[in-house]
């Protein structure tokens, strides 16, 4: 009995995981889908990310209607990547971008962040010449708040990855903002009073974040 009750508690888990990895699918779907009909144009700014950009209030936060929000729960790097059209068809005024610890949790190393980060940058560039661009740092994650599995130590890929995409943005001439000072504590963890799971923010982080990117969202 108990081996079978065992059986039936893994299956009921695995489902579980099915199901949340379906639906995160479903979101991503319908929220990329969402951006292609929203219009972008010349005075617009834009907030580029994944799961941390995505739950934010940001033209609130920063108190400008020409800012919208294109993030996505779960994007990596070349998801940004593949969903750029629309944005670039309004060549708006400037791009915030903060991606890469969705590839970390992929088992993708920071100098692979790097290279994926400065394609995304090259085309942005290309495609629309006038937009400003902002790369913004990684944050740091905390699992002692709460394991994030697939982010078990590797906390040093983060770091290694904000090398990277630092030397990125100097390559490219883009604006590097560097959050993680901002975020992280004495053990290297994102800090405990700013999140509830370890790796999304809390409002208090929201407001760190919006002051640290204030002057240049205008």
């Amino acid at each position: 009995m108990k081996k079978i009750a065992l059986t039936l508690l893994l299956a009921a888990i695995g489902f579980a995981a099915g199901m949340a990895q379906a639906n995160q699918d479903v979101y991503y779907a319908r929220r990329a889908t969402h951006f292609q009909t929203l219009p972008v144009g010349k005075s617009d700014i834009i907030m580029l990310g994944n799961s941390l950009t995505d739950g934010a209030e940001w033209n609130e936060l920063l108190g400008n209607r020409h800012v919208k929000n294109r993030g996505i729960i779960g994007d990596i790097v070349q998801g940004l990547y593949e969903r750029m059209e629309p944005i670039l068809k309004g060549q708006p005024k400037k791009i915030f971008i903060l991606s890469g610890v969705n590839d970390v949790s992929h088992g993708v190393d920071g100098d692979s962040i790097g290279r994926a980060m400065e394609k995304l940058i090259t085309l942005i560039q290309t495609r629309s010449p006038r937009t400003k661009i902002y790369l913004q740092s990684m944050l740091p994650f905390n699992n002692d708040v709460r394991e994030w599995k697939y982010l078990v130590g590797r906390d040093q890929v983060v770091v290694d990855g904000n090398r990277a995409l630092e030397a990125v943005a100097r390559r490219r001439g883009v604006t590097w903002i560097n959050l993680y000072p901002l975020f992280v504590d004495d053990n290297g963890h994102l800090r405990a009073e700013l999140t509830n799971d370890g790796l999304h923010l809390v409002g208090e982080g929201y407001l760190i974040w919006r002051d640290a990117i204030k002057p240049y969202a205008k």
